[in-house]
């Protein structure tokens, strides 16, 4: 399984329930880039659109990209009243832009999913002279997190061979070719119900769906977590969602050296 058809069956869950990225984190990549209404954008793997969605009214132009078909017509229904938002069936190995026709390029979760000499390869080449990389990743950092990885697991279901395919990550360093970005950490809060609960924990592709035989197993134990962190102790209460926004920013090398 690859970028192309890991989330298929999740786009739904992914544009409803997935974690938003930190206010902060957005305020500070538009004053570090110095973006404008004369910047242009490259949203690489852009899913559902939940980081290019932050950018419309700040920049002339945004390229969503995004490989995936099922994620890419969300996303595209979501932009169809927004002409700056351009949806380009494309990947990171291959944007389908113009050469140094991006101001900055921005990328979310979806970073570990790229092949990563192609994918810087084509980095440079759409990225203008002292342009900028931006990358975004969510995590959990609490005791309710960690009940809730403890069912992200075989035992529960989680079927990690959609993710055997994936690259193995490099270090940032190696997309900016040198040590001069920046990594800054923006912690965020936020509440769920159980609905948002559950679809959020099986948006990830490996996690099991409605349909699957042992899924009510891994229902069961989610509601145990749910009822004992909420607000009220019960399913229908509130649960305090508590994050970090991690974000890596710079202007990579032209010609990086030594970047593995």
């Amino acid at each position: 399984m690859n970028s192309k058809t890991a989330f298929s069956t999740k786009a739904e869950k992914y544009a409803k329930y997935r974690w938003d990225y930190a206010s902060r984190a957005i305020d500070e990549i538009v004053d570090i880039t110095q973006l404008s209404n004369k910047s242009c954008i490259a949203d690489i793997g852009a899913g559902t659109g939940i980081l290019t969605k932050h950018f419309i009214g700040k920049v002339q132009r945004v390229y969503a990209i995004e490989p995936n078909v099922e994620m890419r017509q969300i996303l595209e229904s979501e932009m169809v009243a927004t002409p700056s938002v351009s949806v380009i069936d494309g990947s990171a190995e291959e944007t389908r832009l113009p050469p140094e026709s991006i101001d900055v390029i921005t990328i979310a979760q979806s970073i570990h999913w790229f092949e990563p000499e192609p994918a810087r390869k084509e980095m440079r080449r759409i990225l203008k002279n002292n342009g900028w990389l931006v990358i975004l990743r969510n995590y959990g950092v609490d005791e309710l997190h960690k009940s809730v990885s403890s069912l992200m697991t075989e035992e529960y279901s989680a079927n990690f061979s959609t993710t055997i395919e994936r690259p193995k990550e490099k270090p940032m360093r190696f997309y900016y070719g040198n040590e001069s970005f920046q990594k800054l950490i923006y912690p965020f809060q936020f509440q769920q119900n159980w609905e948002e609960f559950i679809g959020a924990m099986t948006s990830a592709s490996f996690m099991p769906d409605e349909n699957h035989p042992f899924f009510d197993k891994l229902e069961s134990e989610a509601e145990k977590i749910f009822s004992r962190y909420s607000d009220n102790g019960k399913l229908n209460g509130k649960l305090d969602m508590r994050g970090e926004t991690e974000l890596f920013i710079g202007q990579p090398s032209r010609y990086p050296v030594n970047a593995s």
